[in-house]
């Protein structure tokens, strides 16, 4: 058996980042899941917790995803980040590797982007936050 990938999720919606962690717990994810913003960040940050992916879902007008894209970025974090905006709020964040839009994006969605993005092999420019 292989073992699961570490990736982080940031969802401000507590039952929302229930049901995605539950959901992405079943498939080979271990799911570091949290609600508050400032110690996603941290935890982003943090040089012991390597993670294979990031999962930004932006579910609610005003909470702190595209935020918290800048905030890794400047942590020199540089771990893939996947957007789901699902308000449908936020501009086009060029720092995410892949952003996914609207009420209707599934866990499925998430899920195939998970896989493509976890498979990825980092490219021989660096992203910058300038």
């Amino acid at each position: 058996m292989r073992p699961k990938k570490p990736i982080l999720l940031y969802c401000a919606d507590r039952e929302l980042l229930s049901a995605i962690a539950f959901t992405l717990r079943l498939h080979p994810y271990q799911v570091t899941a949290i609600q508050d913003s400032v110690e996603a960040s941290l935890v982003a940050a943090d040089r012991s917790a390597a993670f294979a992916c990031g999962v930004l879902v932006h579910a609610q007008q005003g909470d702190l995803a595209g935020r918290l894209i800048h905030r890794i970025l400047e942590c020199a974090a540089h771990i893939p980040l996947l957007l789901v905006d699902r308000a449908g709020d936020l501009a086009p964040v060029r720092y995410a590797d892949m952003v996914l839009y609207g009420r209707n994006t599934t866990t499925a969605h998430i899920l195939a982007s998970l896989q493509m993005l976890c498979h990825r092999r980092p490219g021989p420019k660096a992203r910058s936050a300038a």
